[in-house]
């Protein structure tokens, strides 16, 4: 048994291998330079779990052809075989003689043809039509999440991924100084100006950094393969980013924030049609109190003849019938009741959820417009200390070269710059996620992107100030 198991792990990793390089074959593969509306346009394009939602709309369609089926007639053909131990027979005179009449035969033959049209359902009908009709707009909202969810993996994927370039450039850079540094003491170690525990200070402050390097090297990896693994691109894609970080404040109130929710959200959109759903559901439920009525016909071929009473001669005939069957249940144990009563219930589950959508609505809005506001400060704080803190290590690498300050002063002021670039490029990050979570609770993030971001005011990108402030080292 142990064995059997082992071989069937065995054949399913096979399998895996195989259908992971006939689906990497599939993917598309990446190169050059990738912008931020290119990311968004492949994760529409061949995002796996997009694509599964998008048999939502599939599925509802059929659900729409399959209720249309019940204003048509249908149609069937049904046969039957029987055989008879035996059959009664009489003997009559003829002029011929007595002759023996058999009441039909031992082999029986019958072909029916029945098509029925129902007429009336007590509005049951139509209201599963409607009902079908809701289910394919509420694939619609479903498919449209799923793409605002996509659209917003896809944006903050790409953004994470920004953030760990840059952070990999400050730690590099880090690395850069720190190894210029240890240079500088070894020299003035040569020369008898500084003691052995200065360079041992600059040789452990260079592996410091090149412990941050590997890091920040570590978490850039795992963000690309998380932004290909949401665009749905080949894992050989080889690109770079094209796009920065921009920084747009903001102006929106919550007013407008809630009236482009309300507007916007495929939640609250699906919940108000789920609502209507609901009571075509509860008007099913009511039309089994009214009776149903379906028009019949029936054509049916037989052996022996169906219309030949008694006859010398076994053979082939048909008939015809047709009419109005009705029926109107007056009792039937309380189920009617059963159903109403469940319906009514989930009717009124469905209208509190539509108010807990609204709450939650609100709250994401306000939580996402204070992080905005949030993150607005802190990006205006970390410019002005990002000049600072290249201005102090300029003021401390002189005072270094002066003998004024000394070698832990300037290691302070170098790893102050550091934080300071660091805090910088995560409160630009915070204020993009934070801007990209405002739509996203609007249900606006479709429209996001650089597109959208040129349309506000203020735009000034990150660049100038953060190579100033690099510049002074």
């Amino acid at each position: 048994m142990a064995q059997e198991v082992r071989l069937a792990r065995a054949e399913a990793h096979q399998q895996y291998e195989s259908r992971k390089d006939r689906e990497d074959q599939q993917q598309p593969r990446v190169s050059g330079k990738l912008g931020l509306e290119d990311s968004v346009k492949l994760a529409l394009a061949h995002n796996k779990m997009l694509q599964q939602t998008m048999e939502e709309r599939e599925a509802a369609r059929g659900g729409v052809v399959g209720s249309r089926s019940a204003y048509l007639p249908s149609v069937g053909v049904t046969g039957q075989y029987q055989r008879l131990d035996e059959v009664s027979s009489f003997e009559i005179d003829t002029p011929e003689g007595k002759q023996t009449l058999q009441l039909g035969d031992v082999d029986n033959y019958s072909i029916a043809l029945t098509v029925t049209q129902p007429i009336y359902a007590g509005g049951a009908i139509s209201a599963r039509v409607r009902a079908a009709r809701l289910m394919s707009l509420y694939a619609d909202q479903t498919v449209r999440a799923a793409t605002q969810d996509v659209v917003y993996a896809a944006q903050s994927a790409y953004y994470d991924l920004l953030l760990s370039q840059h952070l990999v450039q400050i730690a590099e850079e880090d690395v850069r100084s720190a190894q210029a540094h240890l240079q500088t003491v070894e020299k003035r170690r040569a020369g008898g100006v500084v003691s052995d525990f200065d360079v041992l200070r600059a040789q452990v402050e260079l592996s410091n950094y090149e412990a941050n390097l590997l890091r920040a090297r570590n978490a850039i990896n795992i963000s690309r393969a998380n932004l290909i693994k949401i665009l749905g691109i080949s894992q050989e894609s080889d690109f770079v980013l094209s796009d920065e970080f921009v920084f747009t404040p903001m102006q929106i109130s919550m007013d407008d924030a809630v009236e482009a929710a309300f507007k916007n959200r495929p939640d609250l959109y699906s919940q108000e049609i789920q609502i209507r759903q609901q009571r075509e559901q509860l008007r099913i439920a009511r039309s089994r109190y009214l009776p149903t009525l379906n028009g019949y016909f029936t054509n049916t071929w037989a052996k022996p003849d169906p219309k030949s009473f008694a006859s010398p001669t076994i053979e082939w005939g048909d008939t015809w019938q047709a009419g109005f069957q009705g029926a109107w249940p007056i009792f039937d144990g309380f189920q009617r009741e059963g159903a109403i009563i469940q319906e009514k219930a989930r009717l009124r589950q469905a209208e509190l959820g539509l108010v807990a959508i609204e709450e939650t609505a609100l709250y994401e809005l306000t939580q996402a417009l204070l992080s905005v506001e949030n993150a607005d400060e802190f990006v205006r704080s970390q410019q002005l200390n990002l000049k600072r803190a290249g201005e102090g290590l300029r003021l401390a690498e002189v005072g270094y070269d002066q003998g004024i300050n000394t070698q832990v002063e300037l290691i302070d002021a170098q790893a102050a710059l550091t934080t300071a670039r660091v805090n910088y490029y995560q409160a630009i990050y915070q204020h993009v996620e934070a801007k990209l979570a405002v739509r996203r609770a609007m249900g606006t993030i479709v429209e996001s992107g650089p597109a959208a971001e040129a349309k506000e005011a203020g735009r000034t990108t990150i660049e100038t100030d953060a190579g100033a402030a690099s510049g002074a080292k």
